[in-house]
């Protein structure tokens, strides 16, 4: 049952990113002001509301790779100030 919400979520979140980019094309290639407004409308609340729901993965993945780099850079200031790596 969740993942079938989750899926319809994603699939809405996913047509109103659709709409913004066939918004913005439209702008684009007809000089229209309204159409940009509309793409940035529609950007803002994917932005706002759909991110989360969109690029869950994506952001875990992200969240996961940066908290590695974290203790590596950590570890390599520990090393470098107690100065054993210089050492033989």
């Amino acid at each position: 049952m969740k993942n079938r919400k989750e899926h319809k979520e994603k699939t809405k979140w996913f047509a109103v990113l659709f709409l913004a980019v066939i918004s913005f094309i439209l702008a684009f290639m007809t000089q229209q002001l309204v159409f940009n407004f509309i793409a940035i409308g529609l950007a803002i609340l994917v932005y706002k509301y759909g991110n989360l729901v969109l690029f869950k993965e994506y952001d875990e993945r992200r969240r996961q790779k940066y908290q590695e780099a974290m203790q590596i850079r950590s570890a390599a200031q520990i090393a470098i100030k107690s100065k054993k790596i210089f050492k033989k």
